[in-house]
C-alpha cells in the first residue's frame, strides 16, 4: 500500500513540474513574441526616407522637382515629409540647401543652379546704310536680346560705337554677354555710301482753308523726310494763325538734318465764310453758295490773279463743285461783288473804236468778252493784248480768249450769277492755266489760235 501511494506521490509531482514547464514557454514565448511585435513595429514598420543623392545640378530656368531626389518613402505618406527650399531661386545660379524631414530626422541636399545657356540675340536684318563720316552703336543694330539675367552688348572689339570713315562694305559683329559668361555672336551687313547729299523733304504743306474764327494748328499734317537724319527739325515762322476774318496767309516752313542742309516749304492757308473741298485739298468761298434755279453754273472772277473759276452744283443744290477754269484779264476798275449777268451779244462794240466776241454784260459797261478786235472780223485780232491775258490789262471789263468766252456764253444761261472777288494767293481749286501766246511775227496773228471757226488759220496747220 505504502508502495503504491509514493508512486502516485511521483506521479502527481511528474504533472506539475511539466505544467510549471509549460507555463514557462507560454510565458517565454510570450514575451518573445511581444519583442518581436515591439522590434517590428519599432524598427521594421518605423517611416523612413532615402534620397538618391546628396547634391544635384539644375540648369537656371528650369524646374525643380524636390520629389526627383527621393529614392524611397517607406510607411509614410509624402504629406509626412516637409521640404525647406526656402531661399531657392531656379533662375539665379547659386548654391542652395533643401532639407527634407521625416519625423526627427532631416535630410538636406545641395542644389546647384548653374547657366550654361548663351542669350537670345536678335539683330538688324538686311543691309544696314549709313552716310561716310557716320557711326554705328550697338542700339542701332540691336532689336531684341533675352535671358534670365542682364545681356551686355558690345561689338567684338569691346566697343559700343564704331565709326565708319571710309566707303565700302563688311559684316559688324555684334556680342552678346550675359552674366554667367556665355555669349552670342551675330554679323550685321554694313554697307557705307558717300556723305549726305540732299536736304529733307517737307511733306503735307498744302494749300487749305478754314472757316472764318476756327482754330488752325499750324503743324497740322506737316512731316519731315530726310535720306541720311532720321529725326529732322521742322520748324514754322509762326505758333499760330489768325483766322478772325477772310483772307489768306502764307506759313513759311524750315527743315534742317543733322549735317546743316536745309529746305523750306510754303503753305497758303484761306479763312473764309465758306470751304469747299476737291481733290482732298480744302478752299475757301467768300460769296454766296446758294443755287440758283434754271442756272447750273456760278461763274467766279479771281480779279488778283486774273483768273476764272466754274462752279456747278452740288447735291445739296450749291455752287461747290469746280468745273473748268479759265485766264483772264481783268482791270483797276473791274467792280467787286456778287451780280446776275443781262444780256448777251454774239459781236459788241466796246470802247475805242474796238469789237468783242460773245459778250454778256454783267453790270453797266463791264462785260465778259473776248480780247478786242480793231474791227467785227476775226482775223482783225488786237494780237498785242492778246498776249496780256493773265495780267491786268482791261479798262474794268473781264477778257477771256474766244475758247473760253464762247463756253460762258454757250453753257451759262442768261442770268447766270457771276462773282468777282480778289485773292492774290489762291488762284482758285482748278489753279491758273497757261494762256497762249502768239508771235507777232506769225502771218497767222489776226486770230484768236482758240476760235473754233473753220477758217482759222490756226487750226488748218
Amino acid at each position: 500500500m505504502a508502495r503504491n501511494k509514493e508512486k502516485k506521490t511521483e506521479k502527481k509531482q511528474s504533472g506539475t513540474s511539466k505544467a510549471l514547464l509549460s507555463a514557462i514557454l507560454i510565458t517565454a514565448f510570450a514575451i518573445a513574441g511581444a519583442a518581436a511585435y515591439l522590434w517590428f513595429v519599432l524598427y521594421v514598420m518605423r517611416p523612413s526616407l532615402v534620397l538618391g543623392a546628396p547634391e544635384t545640378t539644375l540648369e537656371a530656368g528650369d524646374e525643380f522637382d524636390p520629389w526627383t531626389m527621393v529614392k524611397s518613402l517607406a510607411h509614410a505618406e509624402k504629406e509626412q515629409v516637409k521640404i525647406t527650399s526656402e531661399g531657392l531661386d531656379t533662375k539665379v545660379p547659386g548654391d542652395y540647401e533643401v532639407t527634407y524631414t521625416l519625423g526627427e530626422e532631416s535630410l538636406p541636399i545641395r542644389v546647384h543652379v548653374v547657366d550654361s545657356t548663351p542669350p537670345e540675340l536678335d539683330v538688324y536684318e538686311g543691309v544696314y546704310e549709313i552716310r561716310q563720316g557716320r557711326t554705328v552703336s550697338v542700339n542701332d543694330v540691336v532689336l531684341r536680346t533675352e535671358d534670365l539675367g542682364e545681356v551686355h552688348c558690345t561689338f567684338d572689339d569691346g566697343e559700343i560705337i564704331r565709326r565708319y570713315n571710309r566707303e565700302g562694305e563688311e559684316v559688324l559683329t555684334v556680342v552678346a554677354l550675359d552674366a554667367s559668361g556665355n555669349r552670342t555672336e551675330k554679323g550685321v551687313d554694313i554697307r557705307v555710301v558717300s556723305p549726305d547729299q540732299e536736304a529733307p523733304v517737307i511733306l503735307g504743306a498744302e494749300n487749305t482753308a478754314v472757316t472764318v474764327g476756327e482754330v488752325f494748328d499750324v503743324m497740322e499734317g506737316i512731316s519731315v523726310r530726310d535720306d541720311n537724319d532720321p529725326d529732322p527739325e521742322v520748324k514754322a515762322e509762326v505758333s499760330a494763325m489768325n483766322t478772325s476774318m477772310n483772307g489768306a496767309q502764307v506759313i513759311h516752313y524750315s527743315a534742317t538734318d543733322s549735317t546743316g542742309k536745309s529746305t523750306i516749304a510754303e503753305r497758303i492757308v484761306t479763312a473764309a465764310d465758306h470751304v469747299i473741298e476737291y481733290e482732298g485739298q480744302k478752299f475757301g468761298v467768300y460769296w454766296d453758295l446758294t443755287g440758283l434755279e434754271g442756272q447750273p453754273y456760278l461763274v467766279a472772277v479771281n480779279r488778283a490773279l486774273n483768273t476764272v473759276t466754274v462752279y456747278q452744283q452740288d447735291l445739296n443744290g450749291q455752287y461747290t463743285v469746280p468745273v473748268t477754269a479759265f485766264v483772264c484779264s481783268t482791270g483797276p476798275t473791274t467792280p467787286l461783288g456778287y451780280f446776275r449777268t443781262l444780256e448777251r451779244e454774239r459781236w459788241r462794240y466796246l470802247f475805242e473804236d474796238c469789237w468783242g466776241q460773245y459778250a454778256t454784260r454783267i453790270e453797266g459797261h463791264i462785260l465778259f468778252h473776248s480780247v478786242p478786235y480793231f474791227t467785227q472780223n476775226q482775223g482783225d485780232l488786237e494780237y498785242e493784248e492778246y498776249n496780256l491775258l493773265g495780267t491786268s490789262a482791261s479798262l474794268g471789263c473781264i477778257r477771256l480768249s474766244v475758247e473760253d468766252v464762247k463756253w460762258i456764253y454757250d453753257f451759262c444761261p442768261t442770268g447766270f450769277p457771276c462773282v468777282i472777288y480778289e485773292d492774290s494767293v489762291t488762284p482758285g481749286p482748278l489753279g491758273k492755266p497757261v494762256p497762249i501766246t502768239i508771235d507777232p511775227e506769225d502771218e497767222r496773228r489776226g486770230w484768236d489760235p482758240t476760235d473754233p471757226d473753220p477758217g482759222n488759220p490756226w487750226l488748218l496747220s
